[in-house]
């Protein structure tokens, strides 16, 4: 497989545009580099180089995404009101940068454990399994890892309750 092709400009997203977005899209976050256009969920290419939206009253009608159909990189942007399950990543490393709070619920072994990250990164690697609760915009990096792919990397698991994690 060459080198990804990607568009001759450079790209750029102002943090109150994806801010604005990611208030219209509710619990989803906001990719804007995955493996492909998906017109499905109002995606379409982004050849410009400012990125941009379109919305019609609260609803997303069009958002931009730069495709990567090598499928090892993600990037997207969450938000406090994103939610996630409790889940793993076989292959898949997550990073999680934020100036906004982020509290990490994940399994030890047998215990569960949480992880309170007032700002910075928070780094999840494959295998783990966990949840993230965001307190602000978050970006999300997200890399496949010797030679695999992102897009349908992630398992949701059960949580073991805190008496499980105990005994």
């Amino acid at each position: 497989m060459g080198q990804p092709q990607f568009p001759p400009l450079p790209k750029a997203a102002t943090l109150a545009d994806l801010d604005v977005c990611l208030q219209h899209l509710g619990k989803r976050p906001l990719k804007l580099i995955a493996e492909a256009v998906q017109p499905a969920v109002n995606e379409s290419l982004w050849r410009d180089t400012l990125w941009t939206f379109a919305a019609a009253g609260d609803a997303i009608t069009d958002k931009k995404l730069l495709p990567f159909p090598a499928d090892s990189f993600q990037f997207s942007i969450a938000n406090e009101h994103s939610k996630q399950d409790f889940h793993l990543h076989a292959g898949v490393l997550e990073i999680y940068a934020s100036h906004s709070r982020m509290e990490l619920l994940f399994e030890n072994g047998a215990v569960e454990e949480n992880l309170d990250v007032p700002s910075g990164v928070l780094i999840v690697p494959p295998g783990v399994p966990h949840q993230v609760r965001l307190h602000g915009i978050t970006f999300v990096f997200q890399v496949a890892v010797n030679g695999g792919s992102v897009h349908d990397d992630r398992v949701s698991v059960p949580r073991r309750g805190p008496a499980e994690a105990r005994g």
